[in-house]
Parts: C-alpha cells; structure tokens; sequence
C-alpha cells in the first residue's frame, strides 16, 4: 500500500518538475494607435481605395500592428482571436512579423471557424539572428464581414 502512494508521489514531484521548465513566460503587446494590449473590431467591406495614395483593393479595418519592446528576448509571438458574434464565423488571417530593414515574414496564414466567444491562438517565430518591431494581424474575409472579434498577441520566451 505504500508502494503504489510513494510512486504516485514521485511522478507527481516529476511531472510538476517537467511542466515547469516548459513554461513559457508572455508579454502582453501594445497595440499601434490604440490603448492597451487588445482591441475589439467588427470586420468591415473592403473599399476601391477611394482615398489618393490608396491602392485599390484596400482592405479596411482588418489589419491590427502592435508594438514589440526594444531588445524583446521573445522566441514566439502568440496571438488570440475570440469571436464576440453569435453565431459561427469564418475568419481569413494572417499573421507578419515586421523589421527593421523594411522586410516582413508571414508568420501564419488560414481560415479559421469560431463559434460565439470561442477563441484560437495562433504564432510565429521570429528570425534567429533578429527581433520585429511589430507584429501585424490581418483579420477579415468576405465571410466574416460584419463579424466582431477582440485580438491580442504576446511576445513569449
């Protein structure tokens, strides 16, 4: 009887040893002209670019950047996406990390369904010899027009 209890107690101390080291700590990121580290948006129709300097095919509201701190030690980028409509969505993202030398890395890029105020992650690494000083989230898609959603990313390591 004590076996079996000792043995028990010792995969517990070893599981909790183990989950441990793989814990990653997160950042909450800023958003770029916003407040705080999230935002709430309804996907809008995309407009013909009415506006000079507009490329045609503009895509309205569905891009989101926020700010990555200077000298981030951050090995992944998480963003949540979490449908507040209420009924099932189908959204279109894609997911950049932004340098400093004017490049970007696509970081994801899929439709993802969402039930009412069910969420999704989805990440990126960045480059092994460089960090972004943004990371950009494109959410929208014919099918998600007029759909509301609250995004946020966290710099992780």
């Amino acid at each position: 009887m004590i076996r079996p209890l000792l043995s028990l107690g010792i995969l517990t101390a070893l599981l909790s040893v183990s989950l441990s080291v793989n814990a990653q700590t997160c950042t909450p990121l800023t958003v770029v002209k916003g407040e705080g580290t999230s935002v709430t948006k309804k996907v809008s129709a995309p407009n013909a670019g009415s506006i000079p300097r507009i490329p045609v095919g503009y895509r309205g509201n569905w891009d989101t950047d926020f700010i990555v701190p200077n000298n981030a030690p951050f090995t992944e980028y998480v963003a949540t996406i979490q449908s507040l409509s209420n009924d099932r969505g189908t959204f279109q993202i894609r997911m950049f990390l932004k340098y400093a030398d004017d490049t970007a890395d696509q970081a994801f890029e899929g439709n993802i369904q969402l039930d009412p105020n069910q969420s999704q992650q989805i990440s990126g690494t960045p480059r092994p010899d460089s960090q972004p000083y943004q990371v950009n989230v494109n959410v929208g898609g014919i099918k998600a027009l007029g759909y509301s959603y609250t995004l946020s990313v966290e710099g992780c390591q």
